[in-house]
């Protein structure tokens, strides 16, 4: 122990300048670990706490917690530098220099923070909504600073740059109380085509969950085309919107099997072929 003593003190007598950083060093080591451990904890406080209420719903609560988790690594960052000796001012003219550097170089990085603003003050899509976009389509998970994630229907997370979103068309689903069922189908040319379309304006009026006193316009059946092979109806009622995907499948077998009843034939692709003898 003694030993100890003494080797401290020459230390101290020889090297007060080592000693003096190797101390710098360790508080500034201690300051990063610190305020990593607080930007974490803060930013999951965030996500789960249910500050705010309504007003700070799940779409921009991720985006606030990260906000302030960059914050605080920010400064930290500048804390450790200052403690290792890094002088102040020297500190602001190398962020302006490597602000100025890094805007420059990830201009596209910078243009998916201002579409995720511009997403966030907007409300085009929210958390929970199902929409369509350019690069896929599913519910929305999160929409972050640089990113949005997109659940797909099969499970897969999808993870889109704000940019790229906020570019492109952007379908909701989730915004309509009520949709418009439309239905392509074609029937024979021996049909009667005033008996088909009455069967299939009969189906579409006995329809499950039809709107019928908001609708804008009624069920409609209209001869569209004659094809290669059948004449083109297109089928039109309005539904509402939730749980579209039942709703749509379930009518689509309702006119199936009214058609069928009827003993109207839905004809397969066909084409006649002559063939000619030479003399």
């Amino acid at each position: 122990m003694d030993k100890m003593m003494e080797y401290w003190t020459l230390l101290e007598e020889k090297f007060p300048f080592v000693l003096g950083i190797s101390g710098n060093i360790l508080s500034a080591i201690l300051i990063f670990i610190v305020g990593i451990m607080v930007g974490r904890w803060v930013q999951k406080r965030i996500r789960r706490s249910k500050i705010g209420g309504s007003h700070l719903d799940a779409t921009l609560k991720p985006v606030i917690a990260s906000a302030i988790f960059y914050v605080i690594i920010a400064m930290t960052i500048y804390a450790v530098l200052i403690k290792v000796g890094v002088p102040a001012s020297s500190l602001i003219a190398v962020f302006g220099a490597a602000g100025l550097a890094i805007g420059l170089s990830l201009k596209d990085t910078l243009s998916n923070i201002a579409s995720g603003i511009v997403l966030l003050f907007l409300r085009p899509i929210k958390v929970g909504e199902f929409v369509d976009l350019p690069n896929g389509s599913g519910t929305i998970s999160e929409i972050g600073l640089f990113s949005t994630t997109l659940k797909t229907a099969d499970g897969l997370f999808q993870y889109i740059p704000n940019a790229k979103v906020w570019d492109g068309r952007i379908q909701n689903y989730a915004r309509h109380d009520m949709r418009q069922f439309r239905l392509d189908i074609g029937v024979s040319y021996d049909t009667d085509l005033r008996q088909a379309q009455s069967v299939m304006l009969e189906t579409l009026s006995s329809a499950k969950d039809r709107i019928s006193d908001n609708a804008p316009t009624p069920p409609e059946a209209f001869v569209m085309s004659f094809g290669d092979s059948s004449v083109n109806y297109n089928c039109r009622v309005w539904l509402p919107g939730n749980n579209w995907f039942n709703r749509a499948s379930e009518l689509r077998i309702e006119i199936f099997e009214a058609l069928g009843k009827a003993d109207i034939e839905i004809p397969f692709p066909q084409r006649v072929v002559t063939m000619k003898k030479e003399d």
